[in-house]
């Protein structure tokens, strides 16, 4: 058995630990990361479905993560000295309707409004007013967001001094539906941000979901979406570069077993094979709230069961990657190839919303698919070998089955996943079976296998109610990174503010160690 010792170790390597070891070591910290798989990344990682094809298995696009200064003013110089890039598709999303109508969100409001024209005149208008009012609220709702968040309290009072703070406030007590009901009369719009806002993995009829339009049309027009470069696996391995260069070390294959203490203070972590690493100033760790009672010996047992209470989100997801010998050639025409998702929907709003119910209930709802697809290789020609295309095909399924629970997914893995592709191709004019060269499918058992963060296969890591955001993410205790009654010790993770999506959210936890070791907060961040 031997004993290492540094500054600070991390316990994780998924891009919010990362960013958070990259920032502590850019700041002159000793920092070591543990990834417990032989890749680091968590869900920014990419695979290979057939030789010379790369896809994206979790972080198919990126959009929460660009307005964060780590990429927005390059603090860590992952663009331009650590080789991360990106590529902007003309549209952020898209609806297409199985009798080949549709509906596109481009950065550009007038030619989005064009779109939505076409199903109602007056809800064109509506919608450029909306998005006028999204986008004086959105630095409302973006302060603070890539930082340690506001008490949810002090966060309301201060929505409350204004009368558009005070709009949020009440969208925060609404569902998406029936605000969107409030706002527009076409069905097909609603449809079209309803199940954009139902990829927060919260179904948008759930109280609390009013908020969520505000910032998905306020971002959705202030920038373009975008790829990374060859895969997303690069912005893991710029996070990595970056890490080094300042002197950081990452181990892949250690799995860290439990954070030791000593006076109620950590002092470092064991690993799986029982060597004992040493940390001299602290432990960060991408622990999930439900794991937290069995990994840090005398936690207050209060502390831990409402850590163990924590909320998962209303679904997960059945993603697939897709090797084809010729890229979709969508029925809704040529201008949805310009768009970086394309969500597939009946246009029926009732059968939509019966599809958000059956996951209420376990149920796998074939009769209601509506799938998402991202052709990456149309955007970035290093995915595919020329004249053929890669595919990013995800659904929307239940955490825990009906019959069979979590574990039932390896029975009906096959058979989930033709449907949803047999449903994906009767949106197009080309695709069938024999398009395919090879697959790779993934059901929230497998990411339940693939990361101790997606418990019961919870891509976004818990949910994002009302009740577990900012200030109150995962619950009021632990929101600011710290575990009461333990020294020394961090958390970071998808389950911690922000949340959810790649948004590179452990720049916050950084930020909160450095505040709390009265650091110069310059030495590491341009924007505090």
């Amino acid at each position: 058995m031997s004993t290492n010792t540094y500054d600070i170790v991390v316990v994780g390597g998924g891009s919010n630990s990362l960013t958070t070891a990259a920032y502590l070591a850019k700041a002159g910290k000793n920092v070591l990361v543990l990834e417990k798989n032989d890749t680091c990344g968590g869900g920014v990682v990419s695979m290979s479905p057939a030789p010379g094809f790369i896809c994206d298995p979790h972080a198919a696009a990126m959009g929460t993560c660009l307005p964060n200064p780590a990429i927005a003013n390059d603090e860590l110089g992952l663009l331009g000295k650590f080789g991360l890039e990106f590529t902007h598709p003309e549209a952020n999303f898209a609806t297409m309707f199985d009798d080949g109508t549709g509906m596109l969100t481009y950065p550009d409001l007038d030619k989005s409004c064009e779109t939505i024209a076409f199903f109602s005149e007056r809800d064109a208008e509506n919608y450029r007013h909306f998005v006028r009012d999204c986008q004086q609220i959105l630095p409302l709702l973006l302060m603070g967001y890539y930082a340690p968040p506001l008490p949810f309290g002090d966060f309301i009072n201060l929505l409350d001094q204004s009368p558009q703070g005070q709009r949020l406030v009440g969208a925060m007590l609404d569902s998406a539906y029936d605000f969107l009901n409030s706002m527009f009369e076409s069905p097909e719009l609603k449809m079209h941000i309803l199940k954009w806002v139902g990829e927060m993995m919260v179904n948008p009829e759930a109280k609390g979901t009013g908020i969520v339009p505000f910032m998905l049309m306020g971002m959705m027009h202030k920038s373009r979406m975008g790829i990374v470069v060859g895969g997303s696996q690069n912005m893991t391995k710029a996070l990595i570069r970056c890490f080094e260069s300042h002197g950081g070390t990452v181990r892949t294959n250690a799995e860290v077993v439990k954070i030791n203490m000593s006076g109620g203070k950590t002092t470092g972590v064991t690993l799986k094979d029982g060597e004992v690493i040493t940390a001299r100033d602290a432990v960060v760790g991408c622990i999930h709230p439900w794991d937290l009672g069995d990994m840090i010996e005398g936690i207050d047992l209060g502390v831990a069961q409402r850590a163990r209470n924590v909320l998962l989100s209303d679904y997960g997801a059945i993603n697939q990657q897709y090797a084809l010998t010729e890229a979709p050639v969508w029925k809704a025409g040529p201008q949805y190839k310009g768009c970086i998702m394309n969500e597939c929907i009946k246009r029926d709003m009732t059968s939509m919303r019966r599809g958000f119910d059956h996951y209420r209930y376990g149920e796998m709802p074939l009769k209601h698919l509506s799938p998402l697809i991202s052709i990456q290789s149309d955007f970035d020609p290093s995915r595919a070998p020329a004249g053929k295309s890669t595919m990013y095909l995800y659904h929307f399924a239940p955490l825990q089955l009906a019959k069979g629970g979590l574990e039932g997914w390896d029975g009906i893995k096959d058979e989930v996943a033709d449907a949803v592709f047999d449903e994906f191709c009767s949106y197009t004019t080309n695709m069938d079976k024999s398009k395919v060269i090879a697959r790779h499918v993934e059901t929230p058992l497998d990411h339940h296998r693939h990361s101790r963060s997606m418990k019961n296969g919870d891509i976004f890591g818990c949910g994002s109610f009302t009740s577990q955001f900012m200030g109150r993410r995962p619950t009021p205790e632990l929101a600011q990174f710290r575990v009461p009654g333990i020294d020394s010790f961090y958390l970071v993770g998808p389950f911690m503010h922000p949340g959810g999506t790649v948004t590179l959210g452990g720049r916050a936890t950084a930020m909160k160690m450095m505040m709390d070791w009265d650091m110069d907060l310059s030495q590491a961040f341009t924007a505090f």
